[in-house]
């Protein structure tokens, strides 16, 4: 008897599962299957993170990782190159890029197009949707799916590919002029903040930066105030991470050995000794680890530094991680809860920053503003307020210093936690105890295969990727990552019986 798969949201996660389940059925059927795609947005295949367009937005992963096809990574760099050679500014081959992130959404388009050509070829039924989904109902047999507009679908199967969902902080700001809770889409602080006005943006990661880049794209003349509790920037990308290095201490293998041998856990303390070990290995010389914490240190100077080091290839951090990019999930899992939470309190901000790296285009831009005085960081926030007055908002740092201004954008990144959603559909699985919260972040999922492991057995058959397997994955707000978990995912959901 055929069955039904309802995919939620149709960013890169949702086009990516979807491509890969018609390229399943194109080949191997079974008894049938029909295919409804939700989108709240207008259009499809744009999602958070790629649908802007502003041309300082650029990927912050190197484009020959950023394929939408499973076990394909390249496939996006082969495009790109078809696309450069074909308005005749050919790539070399060899180089670097991180392209705008408004031409991937053009690869993503294309991909989804591609694949609703062969599920048309292949007879598979495929209906779009552009509703939001509030609320899901049933049980293991059968569940429906209710949208805003108070239709329903009748499904077997969901696959919740809802993207980043915003977070619900500084909730005492809402409504209050000035205040932008996000920095997407980037049309709002274009057009509602004057180029003269001193901003303050809440965060000082890829989040924060893009909101740099639409107000220097904007010819944004004001100060900008970058402002979190670490006072980091993102490391800086170097030429072609994911290749040239292998591990030699910081592998899989050593993790369980570690673990069989001595017959305990592996602690969030191993896992540092380890990276330390494998540094400087890679770097050939001791490393000054006092000097590598950054928390509120001088930004400007770390930049500098990070510019200069990825230049002469002199940065050893981001090829080890990149390198281990395939196995972080794994080692993630091996470390006990609360040395997951161990790792949140001590060492994520650290690994985010040379995980998650600024395009060296975006980082001289950056290096570029604070020469000129327009730019600044500081760490050690501890609150925000609007004045009583509502014509703007007070910073308050720790050491009691205070900065007043008419503007605050929240770039502090994407909600982790499930109650801090503000999604009406996860709201509404968390009261029915279909989502379990992870104890570090995302609902509680076999890792395997991404299936929503519930607290009632009777709950409809559900799986997700991206951001609400945060918990469970580690690495989900990675292109590759989450494409690699889409094949997954697919794989089992094609086997339901």
């Amino acid at each position: 008897m055929p069955k039904t798969l309802t995919i939620i949201g149709m960013g890169a996660c949702g086009v990516a599962a979807f491509a890969e389940a018609v390229t399943r059925l194109s080949y191997d059927p079974g008894e049938g299957w029909k295919i409804h795609l939700i989108e709240r947005d207008d259009e499809l295949a744009r999602g958070l993170a790629f649908g802007t367009e502003q041309p300082g937005h650029l990927l912050n992963t190197e484009s020959r990782l950023m394929g939408l096809y499973d076990h394909e990574p390249g496939d996006f760099r082969a495009w790109l190159e078809a696309r450069r050679a074909a308005v005749g500014t050919p790539l070399d081959p060899d180089g670097v890029e991180y392209p705008q992130r408004r031409e991937y959404r053009v690869y993503m388009e294309e991909v989804l197009d591609r694949a609703l050509g062969q599920a048309r070829t292949a007879g598979i039924d495929v209906q779009v949707h552009r509703e939001e989904a509030i609320a899901i109902e049933g049980d293991h047999a059968a569940a429906t799916v209710r949208l805003t507009n108070g239709s329903t679908i009748a499904t077997d199967i969901v696959l919740l590919t809802i993207g980043t969902p915003d977070p619900d902080r500084f909730g005492n700001l809402n409504g209050t002029p000035g205040y932008f809770d996000s920095p997407y889409p980037a049309h709002r602080m274009a057009e509602g903040i004057q180029r003269d006005q001193s901003v303050v943006i809440l965060g000082s990661g890829l989040s924060a930066i893009d909101a740099v880049m639409t107000l220097l794209d904007n010819g944004h003349r004001g100060h900008i105030h970058l402002i979190s509790k670490e006072g980091m920037l993102p490391r800086v990308e170097i030429p072609a991470p994911e290749t040239g290095y292998e591990r030699q201490h910081l592998t899989l293998g050593n993790v369980h050995r570690l673990i069989r041998e001595r017959g305990r856990a592996f602690s969030v303390v191993d896992l540092f000794r380890l990276f330390r070990l494998e540094a400087e290995t890679a770097a050939g010389r001791a490393i000054n680890w006092q000097a590598e914490d950054r928390y509120d240190g001088d930004a400007e100077a770390a930049l500098l530094h990070d510019i200069a080091a990825a230049e002469a290839g002199d940065e050893p951090f981001q090829r080890i991680l990149t390198a281990a990019r395939h196995d972080s999930t794994a080692i993630w899992n091996l470390l006990r809860p609360a040395d997951q939470k161990r790792f949140g309190q001590w060492l994520a901000p650290h690994f985010a920053a040379a995980r998650f790296v600024t395009p060296m285009a975006n980082a001289r831009r950056l290096a570029d503003a604070m020469t000129r005085g327009l730019l600044s960081v500081r760490g050690r926030i501890d609150e925000t307020v609007a004045n009583e007055a509502g014509t703007g908002f007070t910073v308050r740092y720790e050491n009691g210093d205070t900065l007043d201004t008419p503007i605050v954008v929240n770039a502090t990144g994407q909600a982790t936690t499930l109650d801090e959603m503000k999604e009406t559909l996860v709201k509404d699985l968390l009261a029915k105890d279909w989502l379990q919260p992870h104890p570090v972040g995302g609902a509680i999922a076999h890792r395997g295969t991404c299936r929503i492991i519930s607290a009632t057995r009777d709950a409809p058959r559900l799986y997700a990727l991206g951001q609400l397997l945060n918990g469970e994955l580690r690495d989900t707000n990675a292109v590759w990552f989450n494409v690699e978990c889409a094949g997954r995912a697919v794989d089992d959901i094609l086997r339901q019986q």
